[in-house]
């Protein structure tokens, strides 16, 4: 009786979970993310193409803090020894405001009231969006989590770890950085949504995730040893040696039948 009410209080809190299972630091607050009206909330696949533009962010309920930043990261970089993966930072903003009043969110997943947060118009990004775009290779489905950190309180020295962790967008480690920042119990607000390649995977090691100014490339090649083309020395002089003894030996054996 007691393993079924521990099984079932797991499985309630994995489906609590707004960031991807498994995935650290997590949290259990849904940030609510748009792509110009498309929901791309809970898990959802978005078309690739829909998703170019930095998204518009919300909470359902208004947060205390008066400052946050939020990333955006790829946890499904294809490296060269599958299924293992690599993670790239899609986006680092910092200095985001929100709104004192609830406005209507309109999306594909319905209309609701929600308090927006407002990109700020002097702060430059951290590292400044780019839109997925999941090579042809294993996985081709990416997850892209967002983590929204409350930075209200925040020491200078804090965000400087951030901008600092923002200049090396491959294998970005958000748990890393945020301990290092003091911020991991600071997030407030999370999220994930899913772009898929249509395939097929390509056979070779290389592939493409790039956009804006980042990139991040598919990892090493793998192309197998050169054939050499150039001729074999001697192969000539044996190949006519071979032809000289052949005439020698039908020529022998001509004069013996006679």
């Amino acid at each position: 009786m007691l393993f079924n009410i521990v099984a079932v209080l797991a499985a309630a809190s994995v489906s609590l979970a707004a960031t991807p299972q498994g995935f650290k630091p997590a949290s259990e607050t849904p940030l609510l993310v748009s792509f110009s009206g498309i929901d791309a909330s809970g898990g959802k696949i978005v078309a690739k193409e829909a998703s170019q533009a930095q998204p518009q962010l919300a909470t359902s309920s208004r947060l205390t803090g008066t400052s946050f930043a939020v990333l955006m990261i790829d946890l499904d970089i294809p490296t060269n020894s599958p299924p293992a993966t690599n993670t790239l930072l899609h986006w680092m903003q910092t200095g985001l405001t929100q709104s004192s009043s609830a406005t209507l969110l309109n999306t594909t997943a319905g209309r609701s009231n929600a308090f927006a947060l407002q990109m700020p118009g002097a702060v430059a990004a951290a590292a400044s969006y780019f839109g997925p775009s999941p090579p042809a290779r294993v996985p081709l489905s990416h997850r892209y989590t967002e983590l929204l950190i409350d930075t209200s309180a925040a020491s200078q020295e804090s965000m400087s770890v951030l901008m600092q962790a923002a200049q090396s967008r491959q294998g970005f480690n958000a748990e890393q950085v945020l301990t290092k920042a003091g911020l991991a119990n600071k997030i407030v607000a999370g999220n994930f949504f899913n772009v898929t390649n249509p395939g097929p995977v390509q056979n070779v090691a290389t592939g493409n995730s790039t956009g804006g100014s980042g990139s991040a490339r598919g990892t090493g090649t793998t192309n197998g040893p050169n054939q050499t083309t150039a001729p074999i020395r001697g192969s000539a002089v044996l190949q006519k040696t071979n032809s000289l003894l052949l005439g020698a030996t039908v020529a022998g054996a001509a004069l013996l039948i006679l």
